[in-house]
């Protein structure tokens, strides 16, 4: 399978791209360890699933380092999996441990060098290469040449800055962590797309049954204004057994034509292209387009029609088949006015390379062909260029810049009807993300400044307090809330998010208010940071980092707001709140057995402030009781006056008896909360202070 349908479908892997390219090392493992996690690593490669064949890799070479053969092998599926900044670490590795054997190396390390933003590090890089190959093969010297144009044109074009369009991600509304192609309007408000949604890495097995595939789907989501609500999949034309996508209407609006792609052999993709017609207000049951346009065992896909200059409509589509210049061409096939289209020629050498092009859209009102394409001279891998003509006649096709094309893959170039805004497709940095920061495709919307929407967000990583290699909290829950003035009212939950593979936690939020993440996260108290977005007046992304403390068995944690009035034990309404993150605390973590702990000031006599304490704790694990925690996993203990925090003797405006009151002595009255041990093991819980409660120190 060639890798536009590996950027467009699953990512998943033509073995021969990999497995087949390595050199005459045996393998001769001295343990069975290493032996085993090889195996899995060709298991996994074998099945398509990237993801899981790179960790394999990995754990084996930290057991192998010298077995350069599989670092090559990482390297090059760390490439196919879009994950730039990995495969570039391997490149070089591999080319400075054996430049002799692996030559092609240098080549690779420049290309993801320029695919993750350095074009000039690039640049040094495939000069020494074109200095350096002794290859046979011209191809790779050729192409050198041509990715050192793109890293020239790279620096020019940052000197410049585009300030006509700006372009936005619209969120998780419209993408999702997998693939999110092919975006068009179905009427004025209704956006149809292809997804694969998925929020996990998806596996793949041999023994999978048809429902246990995961296909390409439509998806549909309504859009008003900056407005998107949350896609949905789209009623008609859904299957099964192919992922189905590239959705384009005919001029007139009558033909829908759309791709469906299927596995024809093992790790073998092949698309064809389907039309629908609108028949009494019903679409009816698609067809596939003839020989003309589908070649048996060949992919014709991503179709686009315009006219001709007779009015007759033209389908171009990307295609692979027989007659074209290498890898996906771009052909056009012109429909008979008896209906059916006459045989599909290739558009010619102006827009075609022997490498990839695809994604074509005609722009009609200017008779400007839009494309994209990896053998042009472009800033990344895939780039949107421009070009004017018909059929096979075309002006010198033309980069159309920043901020449409990015150092990754950029695609599905779409131009809205008001002609200023319209969507592109891209795995640059800032996707959602499954894997790695470029693995996956996401749909970008672009317009003009004028029309650009004032967005405010928030982001950061959840991380343990105590750690200094600050290595984010994986699976840590992120709750957003408006925190009210009054501190006494509960704060209004707004959202959640869970932070999943390192990934930051990600809101969109409102300017003028003020807010507070919560974050928690299995073996650690939860913890909070406060922002607000007052007097910001233009969009902006807020970094906000919440830290977690670990949970410690024995230790004692103060509860803040649980405090009692003089000589009471009852729960105040804003103590209940605090005892709802207790709660909570033991919710995500429901193996632990908690001791809440209440104290009293030293006013009354030290017996009376034991039995009062004790109330307190008991009415505190009350509450708790009430909501579900089981009894086995709450103790309340009564100190009594016995752990003060605070000799309040010292200020005037405390009162040595009576019912009058002041901050020292609120303090002293207060409940805390210990672990003290978990189901799963034997409770050995001794306080000695505890013990000693009934004499007075």
């Amino acid at each position: 399978m060639n890798q536009i349908l590996l950027s467009f479908l699953l990512l998943i892997l033509p073995v021969s791209l990999v497995w087949g390219q390595t050199d005459s090392t045996v393998v001769n493992t001295k343990t069975e360890k290493p032996r085993k996690k090889l195996r899995n690593a060709k298991k996994q490669l074998r099945a398509g699933n990237l993801y899981d064949a790179t960790d394999a890799l990995e754990a084996y070479l930290e057991l192998k380092p010298e077995k350069v053969k599989y670092a090559w092998i990482l390297a090059e599926t760390n490439r196919i999996a879009r994950d730039y900044k990995a495969a570039e670490k391997w490149y070089k590795d591999v080319y400075e441990g054996a430049p002799g054997t692996y030559p092609l190396a240098l080549y690779y390390h420049a290309l993801m060098a320029k695919m993750n933003g350095k074009p000039q590090e690039a640049l040094t890089l495939f000069n020494n290469f074109q200095k350096t190959y002794r290859g046979k093969d011209t191809y790779y010297k050729k192409w050198a040449k041509a990715e050192a144009d793109g890293c020239e044109l790279a620096l020019r074009l940052n000197v410049a800055e585009r300030n006509d369009v700006v372009l936005l991600h619209p969120g998780r509304e419209l993408n999702s962590p997998y693939t999110d192609i092919a975006p068009m309007y179905w009427d004025d408000t209704t956006l149809l797309f292809s997804s694969l949604p998925s929020d996990t890495i998806i596996r793949y097995n041999e023994r999978d049954t048809a429902e246990d595939k995961h296909f390409i789907k439509l998806y549909n989501a309504v859009v008003i204004g900056d407005s998107i609500k949350q896609a949905t999949p789209f009623p008609l034309f859904q299957y099964n057994d192919s992922h189905v996508g590239n959705g384009n209407f005919s001029p007139d609006r009558n033909s829908f034509y759309f791709t469906r792609c299927w596995e024809e052999r093992k790790n073998q993709i092949v698309c064809h292209i389907y039309v629908s017609t609108l028949k009494d207000g019903e679409w009816q049951e698609p067809l596939a387009l003839g020989l003309e346009v589908n070649q048996p065992g060949y992919t014709s896909t991503h179709p686009n029609i315009a006219l001709d200059d007779k009015g007759q409509d033209v389908l171009y589509f990307s295609s692979n088949q027989p007659g074209g210049r290498g890898g996906m061409d771009i052909w056009y096939a012109v429909k008979k006015k008896g209906g059916g289209f006459a045989a599909a020629k290739n558009a010619g050498s102006k827009l075609n390379t022997d490498r990839e092009e695809a994604t074509p859209f005609y722009d009609l009102e200017r008779d400007t062909l839009y494309f994209s394409s990896t053998g042009h001279v472009g800033v990344g891998g895939y780039d949107i260029l421009k070009t004017a003509g018909s059929l096979n006649k075309w002006s010198e096709p033309e980069h159309i810049g920043y901020p449409y094309n990015s150092p990754a893959d950029d695609m599905y170039y779409r131009l809205n009807a008001d002609r200023k805004s319209g969507f592109v497709v891209s795995n640059r940095k800032g996707i959602i993300s499954v894997k790695s920061e470029t693995c996956c495709d996401d749909i970008f919307r672009f317009q003009p400044p004028a029309a650009k929407p004032k967005l405010i967000a928030v982001k950061g990583f959840v991380l343990d307090k105590d750690d200094p290699t600050k290595t984010p909290i994986n699976n840590a829950l992120v709750v957003l809330a408006l925190s009210n003035d009054n501190g006494n009212r509960m704060d209004v939950e707004l959202g959640k998010d869970t932070t999943l593979n390192n990934q930051e936690y990600f809101f969109t939020i409102d300017f003028e208010k003020s807010y507070k993440v919560n974050g928690s996260a299995v073996g650690y108290m939860p913890g909070s940071s406060s922002f607000n977005t007052l007097g910001l007046v233009e969009s902006d992304t807020l970094h906000v980092d919440i830290y977690l403390q670990k949970l410690i068995v024995g230790k004692a944690y103060r509860l803040r707001n649980i405090y009692y009035d003089y000589d009471k034990w009852f729960l105040r309404d804003e103590a209940k709140l605090t005892l709802d993150t207790v709660y909570n605390l033991m919710m995500e973590n429901p193996t632990i057995i908690v001791e809440l702990g209440s104290h009293t000031d030293t006013r009354a006599t030290f017996e009376y402030n034991i039995k009062l304490s004790q109330r307190r704790a008991e009415s505190a694990v009350k509450y708790l009781l009430k909501k579900g925690i089981p009894q086995n996993r709450l103790v309340a203990k009564g100190y009594g006056e016995t752990q003060v925090m605070e000799d309040c003797s010292g200020y005037t405006d405390c009162p040595e008896a009576g019912e009058g009151d002041c901050p020292c002595h609120q303090n002293n009255r207060r409940t805390e909360f210990k672990i003290i041990g978990t189901l799963d093991a034997p409770l050995n819980y001794e306080d000695k202070r505890y013990q000693d409660l009934k004499q007075k120190p």
